[in-house]
């Protein structure tokens, strides 16, 4: 009879040939596991996509006249300040991401055709649905040589991202266009106050 032998199974062995242990097999996956959550974080988190924001005041007649604005109003100076973009799906009051924008004064009257990048910023991968920005000062000018100070309502507008916002991604690029118009007869009345309309797109 034959005698019965038993089978051994295969061995696993580290590269000196000596038998592997579970517990460094076990070690080697958790350092394999871990590493790519990490990649992972670092790609989404750190790999930033970016967003350039454009400013224009689309050209539309006042009811009852042929142009945008009276002929007697020739510079309208929008003093602009700490831009910020929300998460969407957070909260007001904590999905606010500020964007490094800086400071700066924009004549309205030089926009009408032509939009103005306001800045080039980076952004974490996510989808952001509204801008938040200060209006620090209007001044008007007119042809007389006067001109007029204006503020608008809290100082702060909100603006929400038409179609439910935009999406960045790593190494994304987004391109978002702010339009902002005044009425010409609310400037003329000259009581200190503004009430601009404000929209904001993901341009194609």
């Amino acid at each position: 009879m034959f005698n019965s032998v038993a089978l051994n199974p295969v061995r696993q062995i580290d590269l000196l040939g000596k038998p592997l242990s579970k517990g460094p097999i076990a070690v080697i996956l958790a350092i394999i596991i871990i590493g790519s959550i990490a990649g992972y974080l670092f790609y989404t988190d750190y790999v930033q996509g970016t967003m350039t924001l454009t400013i224009t005041d689309p050209a539309q007649a006042q009811p009852g006249n042929s142009q945008q604005y009276d002929p007697s109003i020739t510079h309208i100076n929008v003093a602009f300040s700490q831009f910020q973009v929300h998460v969407a799906g957070q909260g007001d009051s904590s999905g606010w991401q500020t964007v490094k924008i800086s400071p700066q004064t924009i004549d309205m009257m030089s926009v009408l055709s032509l939009a103005q990048v306001l800045g080039k910023v980076p952004l974490p991968a996510g989808k952001y649905d509204v801008l938040r920005f200060n209006v620090t000062a209007v001044k008007v000018n007119f042809s007389g040589g006067t001109s007029a100070s204006y503020t608008v309502p809290s100082g702060s507008l909100k603006v929400p991202v038409t179609d439910g916002g935009f999406q960045i991604t790593a190494t994304s690029s987004v391109t978002v266009q702010l339009t902002l118009s005044f009425s010409s007869n609310e400037i003329l009345v000259m009581n200190g106050h503004l009430t601009p309309v404000a929209t904001a797109k993901v341009m194609a």
